[in-house]
């Protein structure tokens, strides 16, 4: 009887690899929720300084029946603009100062954080000038009905100025990258 020779090939050994094991959250996970928890914690002090700084609605000109009451509503969107890319840019600035690293959670972070923070500092600013709109209309001898108030309340007319809380914190976050690569 003749041997044969059989080939076997044994089985790998069995060790835990990293695909088995349970993993950890990476750290730009950490980072991005992190940030975005800070950002949005600066919302309502955003809303404050806007609703103190925006123009507000002229009782006068209401009584008078102007064009003007709208003028008012626009300054207030710009002032959002202001006071939101001001926070961004200062966000962004704070933030890679912490982190001192380019993570895309720092990015991912600001751009959520950015948008969550304006989103309070519009509701935190609305509700601050909400009696003042209600005891205006009460002035002019106006029932202050929902519609009513809608109308000539202080509240962002133009959504699109919700976002420059994050982007501004986007762009001051790519000038820092950006002069940090020059430099190296």
């Amino acid at each position: 009887m003749t041997a044969t020779s059989e080939t076997t090939t044994e089985p790998a050994p069995t060790t835990a690899s990293a695909d088995v094991l349970p993993q950890r959250p990476a750290p730009e996970v950490a980072v991005a929720l992190l940030t975005a928890i800070y950002v949005a914690l600066l919302g309502p002090a955003a809303g404050l300084v806007w609703a103190a700084a925006a123009p507000k609605l002229s009782i006068p000109a209401l009584v008078a029946n102007s064009d003007a009451v709208f003028h008012a509503q626009i300054g207030a969107d710009a002032w959002f603009l202001l006071v939101g890319g001001i926070a961004g840019g200062l966000s962004a600035l704070i933030a890679w100062l912490v982190v001192r690293d380019e993570t895309p959670g720092l990015a991912i972070g600001l751009a959520v954080g950015g948008i969550v923070a304006a989103l309070i500092a519009d509701r935190v600013g609305y509700l601050h000038e909400r009696g003042a709109t209600t005891r205006a209309l009460e002035a002019i001898g106006a029932h202050p009905t929902g519609s009513a108030i809608s109308e000539i309340d202080f509240r962002i007319r133009a959504l699109g100025v919700l976002t420059v809380w994050a982007l501004a914190a986007l762009v001051v976050l790519g000038i820092i990258m950006a002069l940090r690569s020059a430099r190296r």
